[in-house]
């Protein structure tokens, strides 16, 4: 059911696209980013600690259309992440635990133009996860995700970006995962990326 609406959504998207009948603007899109999380899942005793996956580096590629203030994408991203036990005063992780493949279709909305040539825009949509864990099944979770990215002519065909985001998802672990006093607790992010962009 979640791959089934995913993949409406992106159809959508894919439709508008090559059907829109005023003009447009391709781009191919690169990024490198880190994820920030919180969540995920809480010790319900009076130390509150928390495990969740820990400062993984995003890489990411996309393709996007733009019309107008109007636009949509489609962005793919990979992490590597640590498994990390959090606390107030410390935080203890274990390397390469989880492997995280992201795809993100999305609306784009032009909000503001800085000074002659650099783009607000806005971004948001579905946010599709398949999660790789070490010594454990693949899990796949549906969030939704949303970010404002500030564009930057470089001259040519290029272009530089600078994005902040945000995103929700349910808990990466599974039922039984994880032993009394955690529970599990939805898994929210935030995001900073810098990207190269090329007008096709």
């Amino acid at each position: 059911m979640r791959t089934s609406l995913l993949a409406g959504f992106a159809a959508l998207l894919v439709s508008w696209g090559w059907c829109s009948p005023a003009l447009g603007q391709w781009a191919v899109t690169t990024e490198v980013g880190a994820d920030r999380f919180w969540g995920g899942s809480i010790e319900t005793t009076n130390d509150r600690r928390s495990f969740r996956p820990y400062r993984p580096t995003t890489f990411g590629v996309g393709l996007e259309r733009t019309a107008g203030r109007l636009g949509a994408g489609l962005r793919l991203r990979y992490a590597s992440a640590s498994l990390a036990l959090e606390g107030s005063d410390a935080v203890a992780a274990a390397k390469g635990v989880f492997t995280v493949y992201s795809a993100a279709p999305e609306v784009m909305y032009r909000i503001a133009t800085v000074g002659a040539v650099n783009q607000l825009v806005l971004h948001g949509g579905p946010l599709l996860e398949i999660w790789s864990v070490l010594d454990a099944d693949t899990q796949t979770r549906l969030g939704v995700q949303g970010a404002v990215s500030l564009n930057l002519p470089l001259g040519g065909r290029f272009a530089g970006s600078l994005t902040a985001g945000a995103a929700v998802m349910p808990s990466p672990f599974e039922e039984g995962q994880l032993d009394p006093p955690f529970e599990r607790r939805a898994l929210w992010r935030r995001r900073f990326a810098v990207g190269l962009d090329y007008r096709l």
